[in-house]
């Protein structure tokens, strides 16, 4: 009986010391689970966060590589979203702006559309005049293109017309400046409407039979936006001329042929046209006085004549 007891304790010691190697193993299991577990979690968020700084240093240069360069180098679309600042305008008696005003002459003469157009076969079926320079300047003041909107930042110098001699076409050549905005950097739409109502004025009232009208109707088609400090050249021409009406039609041009705005218009002559005198309205055209007769050889070539701020222009004399 003692012997079956012996035998008994003993088997459950060695029951007891089994479960406890069992219970040893499988703790140190789950230890040494936990612990590669815990050290494959830590290696991958290392190289997580590795692979996201690295991603971001790369997209952050490229940002700034491409922040440089469109500084540097505006695309146009960025230039009408974002357009730089431009400084005021100089004084007009400024000597910069006087050096400014002689540059911008020069550039206008030396326009490639204008020198093209100036040795083409039929040349001398053209004039060329400069307008504004034919009005004294008491009477130019008052003028809202030859006045008011002359000077630096804004039309700086006057317009070129480059005209056939029947007027049934021409070609107007301007400087738009910076102080002729809407939203900084574009030309305001109604700047650019001034401009065509006295371009296609000009034209149409050279096709009535008094040279003087009023704009019964001006249409618009706006095509791109116009960008500040830039030559512009308005081609206008008659559609047609029939007793007090003249039909014209045009479209503004930058120096690479780009529509920007396209219109049309009826001019009118009034009824009490005749009792006027009109020989001031010519000089604002800048209709040559023999234009019904041809122009002589040799008046095509532009002429130097004084323009206000110091620099040079040129005219066809009359």
């Amino acid at each position: 009986m003692f012997r079956r007891l012996a035998l008994t304790s003993a088997a459950r010691r060695n029951a007891n010391i089994d479960i406890s190697l069992r219970l040893s193993r499988r703790t140190a299991q789950r230890f040494a689970s936990t612990s590669t577990g815990s050290s494959s979690s830590s290696s991958w968020s290392s190289s997580t966060i590795f692979r996201y700084i690295r991603t971001f240093s790369t997209y952050s240069s490229i940002a700034a590589l491409a922040y440089s360069v469109g500084s540097l180098y505006p695309p146009s679309v960025a230039a009408f979203i974002s357009p730089r600042p431009a400084p005021p305008p100089l004084h007009p008696e400024d000597p910069n702006h006087i050096a400014y005003v002689a540059s911008l002459e020069d550039d206008l003469q030396n326009l490639p559309v204008l020198a093209d157009h100036r040795t083409q076969e039929n040349s001398d079926e053209w004039y060329e005049t400069r307008p504004y320079l034919r009005i004294p300047l008491e009477r130019r003041v008052h003028s809202l293109t030859g006045g008011a909107l002359h000077g630096p930042g804004k039309l700086a110098i006057p317009p070129l017309v480059r005209a056939k001699k029947d007027n049934s076409e021409a070609l107007v050549f301007v400087h738009v400046g910076r102080s002729l905005c809407g939203h900084e950097g574009i030309v305001h739409g109604g700047l650019l409407a001034t401009l065509l109502d006295e371009s296609l004025g000009r034209q149409a009232l050279l096709n009535l039979p008094d040279k003087v009208g009023v704009t019964a109707y001006l249409r618009l088609n706006y095509r791109a936006p116009t960008r500040a400090d830039q030559f512009l050249v308005l081609r206008t021409r008659l559609v047609e001329a029939k007793g007090r009406k003249s039909n014209v039609a045009g479209v503004i041009e930058d120096m690479e042929g780009t529509p920007l705005v396209e219109a049309e218009a009826l001019f009118i002559q009034p009824k009490y046209a005749k009792v006027l005198d009109t020989r001031r309205l010519r000089e604002m055209l800048g209709e040559p006085d023999d234009s019904p007769v041809p122009i002589t050889e040799g008046t095509v070539a532009p002429a130097p004549v004084p323009v206000p701020g110091g620099a040079p222009a040129v005219v066809v004399p009359a």
